[in-house]
C-alpha cells in the first residue's frame, strides 16, 4: 500500500501543477482496445505504474485492485482463492479501469449486469489534483461518473460444464437465449450466429461451475497453441456438453479476439496448421496492436451495442440484412436496479428496461473496406438504429455523432454540472474524446514493425485488397 500511496500522490501532484496553469490534459496508461485514432496532447498523465492487485480478502469476498491489473490477472488471483469478479469480460489483456470506464460485458451479465455493478467504491485524483473516493454513499454522482479500481467477487469453481444448443433461426436463438438467461442456475449465457449460409445458423453456449471434473464429459481447452478457436469449436450441427478448465472459459474469445484474427489470414489457408503457426499473434493483446499499427481500423467494422431486449429482434434483423457480418456475438445483460437520484450518466436506459441484449460484430463488407464513404455511411446507419430503438453504443469504438446527437443521447446537463461540480471544465468532455477527428480518403498503411505485423500486412484481408502502392 505505501506503494500505491506514493505513485497516487506522484500523480496528484500532476494533475495539481496542470490545474494551476488551466492545461488541458489526458490520461496514459498504455496499450489501449480502443480502436478511435489516439491523440497525441503535449500534456500527459501517466498511470502505467497502477499495475498491482493489493488485497483479496475471502471473508468478505473483496479484491481491492489497481486500474491497470489486467483482467487474467485478477482471474487468476481470485480463482486461487475460490472467487471471481461476477463479470469477466473475454479477452486477457483488458484492464480493470478500463473494464469500468467502458461499462464492459460479459457472459455472466445476464446474472450480474455490466462489470462495474460489482464495484463498492473507487479512489480518485479530482481534476484539481485532490485524492478522494467516491462509493453509491459517498459522492455518489461522481461514482456515477468515474472509473473502478475496487469490487467484490462471487464463488467460483476450477471448471464450467459447457453446453452447445444449435439453433436454425433468428427466432429460435433470441428465444433459447433469453430463456437460457432466466435460469439462474446457469453462470454464463451468449450466442453466437454465424447466418443462414453457414452449416450452422447459431449456437446458444451455456455455461455453469462444477465443483469437480465430470469425467463422463470430455475435456476441452481454448488457450493452447493446439487448441481450437472458441468460436470456430462451438459450431457444431448437434448438441453438446463438455468440460473446460475456468480460465479457459473465461477467455475463450482471447485467441482470434472474437474472429478479428480471422483478417489476418486473407491469402492464406484458414486452417490448424496456419493457425498454430501463427498462434503468437493471435492473442487479444497482440492482434489489438496489429490493427492499430496497420489501421485496420479504418477498414473493418468493430461495434458493440446494448439494445433493449423487446427490440434486439429488429437490431438483429438489421445486422443480418444490410451488414451481413459474421459471427454476430450476443449476450443478455440485466441492469440492476440504481438510485433514482444518481444513474449512470453514460449508460441511460430511455426504456427502463430491466433486461437488454449486447451485440457485436467485428469485419467487413464489400461496400465498406475501402470505400470512405460507404464505411462512414454504415456507422452512421448503426448509430442512428440503436438511438432510435432505446440503446447505447460502446463509446471506445469508431463514433460519428453529430455534438447534437451525441447529447440527446446523453444528459449534458446532469454531465456539465459534474464537471463544473468537480473543477473539470477545463479537460475535454467525452464527446470531444470519443468522436472521429479524421476525415476524407482512407488512410494509408504504416510501416509495420515485427514479423507477423509486416506478413498481415500483405496476407490480410485489408492487405489483399489494396493496391500495390500501398504496400511498398
Amino acid at each position: 500500500m505505501d506503494t500505491h500511496r506514493f505513485v497516487v500522490r506522484e500523480i496528484s501532484k500532476q494533475v495539481k501543477a496542470f490545474h494551476k496553469e488551466k492545461k488541458p490534459f489526458r490520461i496514459f496508461h498504455g496499450s489501449s482496445y480502443s480502436t478511435r485514432a489516439m491523440h497525441n496532447p503535449r500534456a500527459v498523465v501517466h498511470t502505467g505504474d497502477l499495475r498491482y492487485i493489493l488485497d483479496i480478502n475471502t471473508d468478505s469476498n473483496f479484491a481491492m485492485v489497481e486500474p491497470n491489473v489486467p483482467m487474467d490477472e485478477l482471474a487468476r488471483a481470485t480463482l486461487k482463492k475460490g472467487l471471481l469478479p461476477p463479470v469477466v469480460p473475454g479477452l486477457r489483456g483488458l484492464m480493470v479501469g478500463g473494464c469500468f470506464s467502458g461499462t464492459a460485458t460479459a457472459s455472466s451479465s445476464f446474472k450480474y449486469g455490466y462489470f462495474d455493478q460489482a464495484v463498492a467504491w473507487v479512489e480518485c485524483v479530482l481534476p484539481d489534483g485532490k485524492i478522494t473516493r467516491a462509493s453509491r454513499t459517498r459522492n455518489p454522482d461522481l461514482f456515477s461518473g468515474l472509473v473502478g479500481t475496487l469490487g467484490t467477487a462471487v464463488p467460483a469453481a476450477k471448471y464450467v460444464e459447457l453446453t452447445c444448443i444449435p439453433v436454425t433461426t433468428p427466432a429460435e436463438s433470441l428465444d433459447v437465449l433469453n430463456s437460457s438467461a432466466e435460469e439462474l442456475d446457469n453462470d454464463f449465457v451468449e450466442a453466437l450466429l454465424y447466418g443462414a449460409e453457414a452449416p450452422i445458423y447459431g449456437v446458444i453456449v451455456v455455461a455453469s461451475y462444477l465443483a469437480k471434473r465430470s469425467k463422463s464429459n470430455p475435456l476441452v481447452s481454448f488457450s493452447g497453441r493446439k487448441d481450437p478457436w472458441f468460436n470456430l469449436h462451438v459450431q457444431k450441427t448437434s448438441p453438446s456438453i463438455e468440460c473446460v478448465p475456468t480460465m479457459d472459459y473465461l477467455f475463450r474469445h482471447d485467441r482470434g479476439s472474437f474472429n478479428l484474427g480471422r483478417f489476418a489470414f486473407g491469402r492464406l489457408p484458414f486452417n490448424k496448421w496456419i493457425r498454430w503457426l501463427a498462434d503468437s499473434a493471435m492473442h487479444s493483446s497482440d492482434l489489438v496492436q496489429t490493427v492499430k499499427a496497420l489501421r485496420w481500423t479504418e477498414h473493418l467494422i468493430i461495434q458493440d451495442a446494448v439494445i433493449p431486449q423487446s427490440s434486439t429482434f429488429l437490431m438483429l434483423e438489421y445486422l443480418e440484412t444490410k451488414v451481413k457480418i459474421y459471427p454476430i456475438h450476443i449476450c443478455p445483460v440485466r441492469h440492476l436496479r440504481q438510485p433514482s437520484t444518481n444513474p449512470t450518466l453514460m449508460r441511460p436506459n430511455p426504456t427502463r428496461t430491466n433486461l437488454s441484449t449486447s451485440l457485436s460484430i467485428r469485419g467487413y463488407t464489400p461496400s465498406t473496406i475501402h470505400d470512405t464513404i460507404a464505411f462512414i455511411a454504415t456507422h452512421r446507419e448503426l448509430e442512428h438504429l440503436v438511438r432510435e430503438l432505446g440503446g447505447v453504443k460502446w463509446l471506445y469504438s469508431k463514433n460519428y455523432y453529430t455534438e447534437n446527437e451525441f447529447w440527446r443521447i446523453y444528459d449534458r446537463e446532469e454531465y456539465d454540472k459534474l464537471r463544473e461540480k468537480y473543477g473539470a471544465s477545463y479537460l475535454a468532455n467525452v464527446f470531444e474524446k470519443s468522436r472521429v477527428l479524421e476525415t476524407g480518403t482512407m488512410g494509408r498503411v504504416d510501416q509495420a514493425k515485427g514479423f507477423w505485423k509486416w506478413g498481415f500486412k500483405r496476407t490480410g484481408i485489408v492487405g489483399m485488397k489494396l493496391p500495390p502502392a500501398e504496400l511498398s
